[in-house]
C-alpha cells in the first residue's frame, strides 16, 4: 500500500494563528505588548530626576510611560526634591509644587525633610484655597512630626484656619461652597486643643472655641470654656475677655425675660470680677453698663413681685417687696412708688398689715424656743442620760395619744404628789418598783 509522505513546505509555512487557538493568539499578543512596553522603559525610570546646573532640573530616560502619562518626577534624595519644589514654587508653579512635595511624603516617608514638606505643602494649599486639605497636612505634621521645629508653624496654620472658618468661611461640597461655617471651626479648635492642650496659643483658641458654642446657642458649653480659661490660664490676658463673655451670656438669659435670679446674680459677679481683673481694658465702660441694666432688672423684678402678692392679697409679702426696693435701691422710681405703696396700705389696712419687723421677731423667737425644747427632749431621751428628768405641765391638758411634754426643773425620781383640790379628781400614788425580792413567809 502506497503512503504519502507529508507536505514538510506546506506544514512549514502555515501561520501560527490558523494552527494555534485564538485564546493562545491573544496571551501571546499581550505578552508581547508587554515586553514592547518594558524594553522602552528600560533605560531609566520614570521617576529619575536629575538636576544640572547649567540646564535646571530635567526628567531624564522616561521612556514610554513619560510620552504617554507624563509621569511624575522624583529626586533620588529627599534633599534634591525639595528643592525642586522649592523651585517650582519660585515659577509660581503652585500645583506641580504641591505634587513634588507629595512625592516626596511617598518616596520618602522615613526622611527627615517629611516634617518640612508637610508644612511647606500646608502653606500651598492655603494659597490655593484648599483649606481642609491644608488643615488635615499640618494636623498629619503634629501626629507624625511631633518633635520637630516645623510643630509650632503647623499648629499656628491650623489656627488660622481655624479663625478664617470662624469668620465665615464655608464648608466645600465638590469644590462648591455650602456648608456653615460654624460647626467645623468648633471641630477644628477641638483638633487643636487635642494636639497641644498647653500651647501658647491655647488659651485663645479655647475663647474663640467658646465664641463658636455661642454662636451655635450650645450656652453651657461655652460657660464651661470660658471656666476652663480662667481656671488654667488665670493670668493670660485672655482669661479677662473670658470673664467677660460669661457674664455676656448671663446678662442675654435675664434679657430674655428669664425669672431666674440666680443668672442675674451670676452676670453681677461676672463683671464685677471683670472690672477688678482689667480696670483698663477697654470693655470697662461697656460691662459698667451692663451691671446698671442688672440693677434696673432687679428693681423691677422686686417692684412686679410686690405688685403681684398686694393684687392677691397677700399684704405682708408686698410690704417685704416694697421694703426691700426702699433700702436696697434709695433714689430711684421704684423706690418713690414703694414708699407711696406702703403709706396707702397703711392708712387703708392699719399698721399691722404692713408690720413684717414684728412678725419676723416673734418668729425667730418661736423657732428658738421649739429648737431649744427639742434638743432639751433628746437629751434626756438619751439611755446614757444622767441628770434631772423632765415631766409634763400639770395645767396643760393633753389629749389622748399625745406626746408628753417636760421641763428640766422636774424631778421623775420622786414619786408624784396627790393634789384633789386643781381637778377634783382623786390621783393614785404608784409605789416604787422593789428592789429586793420580799421575805418568804411561812404557809
Amino acid at each position: 500500500m502506497h503512503r504519502s509522505t507529508p507536505n514538510l513546505v506546506s506544514a512549514s509555512t502555515t501561520p501560527i494563528s490558523t494552527r494555534l487557538p485564538l485564546r493562545a493568539v491573544t496571551r501571546f499578543t499581550s505578552a508581547g505588548l508587554a515586553g514592547l512596553l518594558y524594553l522602552c522603559a528600560a533605560g531609566t525610570s520614570p521617576a529619575d530626576l536629575v538636576y544640572r546646573p547649567n540646564e535646571g532640573w530635567k526628567q531624564e530616560g522616561s521612556g514610554l510611560f513619560g510620552a504617554i502619562g507624563g509621569g511624575r518626577a522624583t529626586a533620588k534624595s529627599a534633599d534634591l526634591q525639595l528643592q525642586y519644589a522649592d523651585e517650582l514654587v519660585k515659577k509660581n508653579k503652585l500645583s506641580d509644587a504641591c505634587d513634588a512635595l507629595q512625592g516626596l511624603l511617598r518616596a520618602f516617608p522615613l526622611s527627615q525633610q517629611t516634617a518640612e514638606a508637610r508644612l511647606k505643602l500646608g502653606d500651598l494649599l492655603e494659597r490655593r484655597g484648599k483649606y481642609e486639605e491644608a488643615f488635615e497636612t499640618y494636623d498629619q505634621l503634629l501626629v507624625k512630626n511631633p518633635e520637630s521645629r516645623q510643630f509650632t508653624g503647623a499648629l499656628d496654620g491650623m489656627f488660622a484656619i481655624g479663625k478664617r472658618y470662624m469668620n465665615g468661611e464655608k464648608r466645600r461640597l465638590f469644590g462648591v461652597k455650602t456648608f456653615s461655617s460654624n460647626r467645623r471651626a468648633e471641630e477644628m479648635f477641638d483638633t487643636i486643643l487635642k494636639r497641644a492642650p498647653y500651647a501658647r496659643s491655647a488659651p485663645q483658641v479655647m475663647l474663640f472655641k467658646g465664641m463658636v458654642l455661642e454662636r451655635q446657642g450650645k450656652d453651657a458649653e461655652a460657660l464651661a470654656s470660658y471656666q476652663q480659661i480662667i481656671e488654667r490660664f488665670p493670668s493670660d490676658a485672655v482669661a479677662d475677655d473670658a470673664q467677660y463673655q460669661m457674664g455676656y451670656i448671663r446678662l442675654r438669659s435675664v434679657k430674655s425675660g428669664s425669672y431666674d435670679s440666680v443668672d442675674r446674680v451670676r452676670a453681677q459677679e461676672s463683671f464685677e470680677d471683670y472690672l477688678n481683673r482689667a480696670p483698663q481694658n477697654g470693655k470697662v465702660p461697656q460691662a459698667r453698663e451692663n451691671l446698671q441694666l442688672l440693677e434696673s432688672n432687679r428693681r423691677k423684678a422686686s417692684l412686679d413681685a410686690a405688685k403681684f402678692y398686694e393684687k392677691t392679697g397677700k399684704t405682708k409679702a408686698a410690704a417685704i417687696y416694697y421694703k426691700d426696693i426702699l433700702k436696697n435701691h434709695p433714689g430711684t422710681e421704684e423706690a418713690a412708688f414703694a414708699k407711696k405703696r406702703l403709706e396707702t396700705l397703711k392708712a387703708e389696712l392699719g399698721a399691722d398689715a404692713v408690720d413684717t419687723q414684728r412678725d419676723a421677731v416673734d418668729d425667730g423667737k418661736k423657732a428658738e424656743a421649739r429648737k431649744e425644747m427639742q434638743s432639751k427632749v433628746n437629751t434626756v431621751s438619751r439611755p446614757d442620760y444622767v441628770g434631772p428628768k423632765l415631766k409634763a405641765t400639770p395645767k396643760e391638758a393633753k389629749p389622748a395619744g399625745a406626746k408628753l411634754q417636760l421641763r428640766p426643773e422636774d424631778d421623775l425620781s420622786a414619786p408624784p404628789k396627790t393634789d384633789s383640790s386643781a381637778s377634783g379628781q382623786l390621783q393614785l400614788q404608784i409605789p416604787a418598783p422593789r428592789l429586793t425580792p420580799p421575805t418568804p413567809q411561812n404557809p
